[in-house]
């Protein structure tokens, strides 16, 4: 199962330059025409700095959507897919930008002093939140998703990280750092009204269920990190007491869990067998799976829209690559082969 990974037969990223562009321009005509591919994006540094690219998971056919001497990363698909949020340091500093699918028109939406990163899209797509430290630390901002003035809807000292919208967008989840009394994972209505200080321990990575009861997370405690589970109680609100269920006990580090899009199955990053592995458990943290099987590291699983595939990062032949597989470890496959960098998957 995850021991055997096939190549596809096509290589977009090491094709000659006209095999490459007679690809691009039938990648063009699909996303020109409508097709109802579900693709992935992800960064290469193919061409020695950070691009922004899709590709088809099928083919394997690879198409750039940005290209310029600047550092691109961390790309996130909006909820209706036309377009692609994204980190760029073109200005000097990192700022937010959105690219639309086919490549042709770039917006730069943030211009503000400081690095601003993590853009994450609201469930309806209207909004942006996204971490800046313009104010001299990382704080949660919100913004139009055309752009406009952004809005500071945190103000501590303690570094925010961000985390997730919940699935209905009338919570944002986030991270921080600091003392006992400001640590932990807190959720902030987008309006800036209610906060609530959900988990107080050194926790992170928060995701939400798709039915918006679940809050999986990652807490570290004295050097390990493992796997939890806040349930909002049966009738409650997320302003009320909730429940908290630890999902992964090991002594190596359990990171990175992503909710299948039925809510019914966590992937999860795995260091229990002395590299990263990737594994699926039951939302409750029974059965559990490893899909990925060798002696490099896989990371980064990212769940397909109809939850059949999962998209990761293998370092199997070196550098970073990106794979597929299906949701039981299965027919795993390389959709990039080239000898940079290809990472941070978003499907």
């Amino acid at each position: 199962m995850g021991g055997l990974i096939h190549s596809l037969p096509a290589r977009i990223l090491t094709l000659a330059p006209l095999a490459l562009a007679a690809l691009a321009v039938l990648m063009a005509l699909l996303i020109a025409c409508g097709s109802n591919v579900d693709m992935i994006t992800f960064v290469s540094e193919v061409d020695g700095d950070a691009e922004i690219y899709v590709i088809d998971p099928d083919s394997g056919v690879a198409t750039p959507l940005t290209d310029n001497n600047s550092s691109d990363r961390d790309p996130i698909w909006s909820p209706d897919g036309k377009q692609v949020a994204y980190v760029s340091d073109e200005s000097g500093d990192l700022e937010i930008n959105v690219v639309d699918r086919k490549g042709e028109i770039t917006r730069r939406l943030t211009n503000i002093p400081g690095d601003d990163l993590a853009p994450l899209w609201s469930p309806d797509g209207a909004k942006l939140a996204f971490i800046s430290n313009q104010d001299g630390n990382a704080e949660v901002y919100l913004m139009n998703a055309d752009g406009g003035r952004p809005v500071r809807i945190t103000a501590k000292e303690p570094d925010d990280r961000m985390g997730d919208w919940s699935p209905d967008g009338e919570w944002l989840a986030f991270a921080r750092g600091g003392s006992s009394g400001e640590r932990g994972l807190w959720l902030r209505n987008p309006d800036g009204v209610n906060l609530v200080h959900l988990t107080q321990e050194n926790d992170f990575g928060p995701a939400w269920s798709p039915d918006g009861k679940h809050i999986v997370f990652v807490r570290e405690t004295e050097g390990n990190s493992d796997i939890y589970l806040a349930s909002r109680l049966k009738d409650g609100t997320w302003q009320d007491a909730v429940e908290l269920t630890r999902l992964t006990q090991h002594e190596e580090d359990d990171l990175a869990p992503v909710w299948s899009p039925n809510g019914e199955s966590v992937a999860f990053v795995s260091y229990r067998d002395g590299n990263g592995e990737i594994y699926i458990m039951e939302s409750d943290g029974s059965r559990q799976l490893r899909l990925t099987t060798n002696e490099a590291d896989d990371l980064d699983p990212v769940w397909s829209p109809d939850g059949d595939r999962m998209a990761f990062v293998s370092h199997l032949y070196g550098p970073s690559e990106i794979f597929i597989m299906d949701d039981d470890g299965g027919n795993q496959r390389r959709l990039t082969t080239n000898d940079a960098e290809d990472h941070s998957p978003d499907w």
